[in-house]
């Protein structure tokens, strides 16, 4: 840990020096023509390491074609990397900088950049400074930094990919969540040997599905230990293909840490624990989460008191503390009938999800 603030003062310091460099000795060695930004051979990059001037770092490594990281800790969203490669590949010049604006231009990069530098089989190719957007948004400033001397070039440039209307800075960020793998469950239906729906206020609706052989489901009753009767094999099968990808939205952040522990410490709405053929348990907790605003009313005139859409949910390591769709989530929710054979005149089962809140 001391190691990682040490280096992150260090690029901070750094990069700070090096504007100055740039402000104050214009005339210096640094090579003005420097204006190649983009990255053709995205598959050699295994490095990408972002900076802010708070502080924050970012290090991505690619562990596999299909895996990177994030900080050397957690999974990280590949469709955010696959993003920023994409980036990094068909970045492009859409116009230099106007003579009378460059100081003024390099000033803000000082100020607000975010530095990037990018590593080709762990060596260090490619770094620049991500600045914010032009008037229009159509641009992005930023400078490349000369890897000889690592300082920044003396000319910014506006930037852009060819063929999008739009901005480039919000690609570049440094908030460690963002970069991280939002999967809550990801199980081929034949890796899973059960599935625990729990429901503490309802404790006599909880279930556990277990998988016995091929088309060999049983369906039981927590409460009692009673045989769920005449269970159709297409209904389980389809049960279980849900869990193959299901990501939570985010991570909470609309309350603080004192008011995470005591919704926590609540009763939960659902417990949901899926065991894989190794006997790995994912135990993940759902709670009622409050209405976006106070005071609001259903159509039947009563005051909602839970979010009809959204839930929060306590992952099985216990720490991550996320906000999920009722949407995504509501069909691993269903109550033990939806298992079973029915008759044509029977519910769709699309039922709704059990003890979901009404209001």
């Amino acid at each position: 840990m001391k190691k990682n603030s040490i280096a992150a003062i260090l690029v901070i310091l750094l990069g700070s020096l090096s504007f100055w460099f740039i402000i104050n000795n214009k005339k210096g060695t640094i090579k003005e023509t420097l204006r190649d930004f983009a990255v053709s051979d995205t598959a050699s990059i295994n490095k990408i390491f972002l900076a802010d001037k708070n502080g924050h770092t970012i290090t991505l490594e690619r562990k596999s074609a299909g895996l990177w990281t994030v900080n050397g800790k957690y999974n990280a969203r590949m469709d955010v990397v696959q993003t920023l490669l994409y980036t990094i590949k068909k970045i492009d010049i859409k116009e230099p900088i106007g003579k009378n604006a460059v100081d003024n231009v390099i000033k803000r990069l000082a100020a607000k950049a975010i530095k990037c530098e990018i590593y080709q089989n762990d060596k260090l190719t490619k770094a620049y400074y991500v600045g914010t957007e032009t008037h229009d948004q159509t641009g992005t400033y930023m400078i490349l930094i000369d890897l000889e001397t690592m300082q920044a070039s003396a000319k910014p440039f506006i930037t852009y990919i060819p063929g999008f209307e739009g901005y480039l800075t919000t690609r570049y960020f440094t908030d460690e969540n963002g970069w991280r793998d939002r999967t809550v469950y990801r199980y081929v239906p034949s890796e899973i040997r059960s599935v625990k729906m729990e429901l503490p206020a309802n404790p006599e609706l909880g279930y556990e599905l277990s998988v016995k052989g091929n088309n060999d489901y049983e369906v039981k009753m927590l409460a009692g230990n009673q045989i769920v009767n005449n269970i159709d094999p297409l209904s389980v099968k389809q049960y279980l293909s849900y869990f193959q990808q299901i990501n939570f939205e985010s991570f909470e952040a609309d309350i603080d840490q004192t008011q995470i522990d005591s919704v926590i410490k609540s009763q939960p709405i659902n417990i949901l624990t899926v065991t894989d053929n190794s006997g790995k348990a994912n135990k993940v907790r759902f709670f009622a989460r409050k209405p976006k605003r106070e005071g609001e009313f259903n159509e039947k005139g009563e005051v909602i008191k839970f979010d009809q859409e959204r839930m929060d949910a306590l992952l099985d390591n216990g720490k991550d503390f996320v906000i999920v769709q009722y949407y995504i989530f509501g069909k691993l929710m269903p109550p033990a009938a939806y298992f079973q054979k029915k008759s044509t005149e029977a519910l769709p089962k699309s039922e709704k999800p059990i003890n979901k809140p009404k209001t």
